[in-house]
């Protein structure tokens, strides 16, 4: 059951500056919708980063280097035409136009820009191409340096009206390493005054869940010493399914306007791997889901 939280947070999230990697595609346009919305919420400023590979001309024919070169250029007026826009609707918009990798690019762009969130369009592979290339926007949404609001493929589009989240449901495994996404979560949660359910799925029979959720709270504690944690909100659902297809369903079930999930930081050699929790819930979920960093 989900809990409302009252908008009484010790401590707030910041939302001044946002970071939106655009790259034409409908996911991208999308995600400019969901950080449009918030930008006009917060007064938060809009950085719009496109990122181009850099083109040698060694390295292709002369008449293709041309072409590519203009398709560049035109894709740079786009970038400039969608930032007019949004500040003509009073947007504090501007736009950047990198040359680089996409995942190495937009952290560091955020990372200068003191972003407090990326908003990211991202269709996370499987199968074949991930075991043979890996994933540019999971190494990116992993490394990012702040929280990453994903919108995958079965996203639903950004609300018409304003940007206010009335159902935030936060998945956690319970291990002392994700205290701090569930208390992001939480405080999101109070400044929206959203109701707020932190989910722990629990796969099969659990071996010592009283041990889990007593090293849990210890690691609550040390983080906020009052005694007014999320941990009120823990809601455990037991299930013979895969944790991704719960928490979606439960997502779905409570109608939340996003989901929070911790994600380690990874290599791209290490996305060629099979895709874990967070990955999955981010191309199956009907909302976006945030990913917050967490460490170890």
């Amino acid at each position: 059951m989900a809990t409302s939280v009252p908008a009484t947070a010790p401590e707030r999230i910041k939302l001044d500056r946002l970071v939106v990697p655009v790259d034409f595609f409908p996911l991208s346009d999308r995600a400019v919708g969901y950080a449009r919305r918030i930008a006009q919420r917060h007064g938060a400023e809009l950085i719009l980063a496109h990122v181009t590979q850099p083109v040698s001309p060694m390295a292709v024919p002369e008449a293709a280097w041309y072409h590519l070169e203009a398709a560049q250029n035109k894709e740079i007026q786009r970038l400039e035409e969608m930032g007019a826009k949004l500040r003509s609707e009073g947007i504090n918009a501007r736009t950047l136009a990198l040359s680089g990798l996409l995942q190495e690019e937009i952290p560091s762009c955020s990372q200068r820009a003191c972003s407090d969130l990326v908003v990211l369009g991202a269709d996370i592979n499987s199968g074949i191409e991930r075991l043979l290339f890996g994933c540019d926007s999971e190494v990116l949404l992993r490394q990012a340096g702040c929280p990453v609001l994903v919108v995958g493929p079965n996203a639903r589009p950004a609300p018409e009206q304003e940007w206010h989240p009335r159902n935030i449901l936060c998945a956690s495994d319970l291990r002392p390493a994700s205290a701090e996404a569930a208390i992001f979560a939480w405080r999101l949660a109070r400044q929206y005054e959203a109701a707020f359910t932190l989910l722990h799925v629990e796969k099969g029979t659990p071996k010592h869940p009283g041990e889990a959720r007593e090293h849990f709270e210890q690691a609550l504690a040390k983080i906020l010493p009052d005694g007014d944690s999320p941990i009120s909100a823990l809601h455990a659902v037991p299930t013979q399914h895969s944790a991704c297809s719960t928490i979606v369903a439960e997502a779905r079930q409570r109608n939340s306007d996003f989901i929070v999930i911790g994600a380690h930081a990874c290599s791209h050699a290490a996305t060629r791997l099979q895709r874990g929790i967070a990955t999955q819930v981010i191309s199956e979920a009907s909302c976006p889901v945030l990913v917050v960093h967490v460490p170890g």
